[in-house]
């Protein structure tokens, strides 16, 4: 079983979205995925109520410090995939998800703010790091950019965290109507249709990349 965690304490980063495109288009390719929405909002157990979602993706709600274990023990013979979309603050939640990790992504948009975020969410994987002892998989990748060019500041940012060793995916995640639209509409990007969302190619083919870098990523530095 390999264990994907998705963690900024930035609303509106694009955690969850980034997660649920994870998980669903791993469940369409055919992989048995399990979701755990950690996040106290429950954004993924409320578009998995009415969303037509795949038949392999199962989503598991209110997980918390008290059943985490518990629940990646139960699920460990049943999915190939569990996707933890993490609350955004550093807690034991957080710190019990990152242990066991086989992959943490932290979404990072072009701004001084959201840059101050993904700080705190790296010093609280870097304290982790300490605890245990060991180097945690985590990756940064750009989320919600546009879709020409990037920004002297997201450039600039970029170098900062580079320079400090923290490595970055290639695949940027482009802000695109069809990401929205998988909550939206309660679809995944091939169940949406070009009369629901504009550039819905485009968005698929960007998602999948960024899965298939992920998945290249896994098979490479395995944990």
């Amino acid at each position: 079983m390999t264990i994907i965690s998705f963690m900024t304490t930035k609303g509106g980063g694009g955690k969850t979205t980034s997660a649920l495109l994870t998980a669903t288009i791993l469940a369409e390719q055919g992989a048995r995925v399990c979701v755990f929405d950690a996040d106290p909002n429950q954004p993924i157990v409320e578009w998995a109520e009415t969303a037509n979602k795949p038949e392999k993706l199962t989503v598991i709600g209110d997980v918390t410090e008290e059943n985490i274990q518990e629940l990646i023990e139960t699920h460990e013979q049943t999915a190939q995939f569990v996707i933890i979309d993490l609350e955004g603050s550093a807690n034991l939640t957080a710190a019990y998800a990152m242990a066991v990790s086989d992959a943490i992504l932290v979404p990072l948009q072009g701004s001084k703010l959201d840059a101050k975020e993904a700080i705190k969410t790296i010093s609280f994987i870097k304290r982790q790091e300490k605890n245990q002892r060991r180097i945690l998989p985590t990756r940064v990748f750009w989320a919600r950019m546009p879709p020409a060019y990037i920004t002297k500041a997201a450039r600039e940012l970029a170098a900062q965290f580079e320079g400090a060793g923290i490595q970055f995916m290639n695949t940027r995640l482009i802000e695109r109507e069809a990401f929205k639209g998988i909550v939206n509409f309660g679809q995944t990007l091939s169940t949406l249709t070009n009369a629901d969302v504009p550039g819905l190619d485009k968005a698929r083919e960007n998602a999948m990349t960024f899965v298939a870098e992920l998945i290249d990523l896994l098979k490479r530095d395995p944990t």
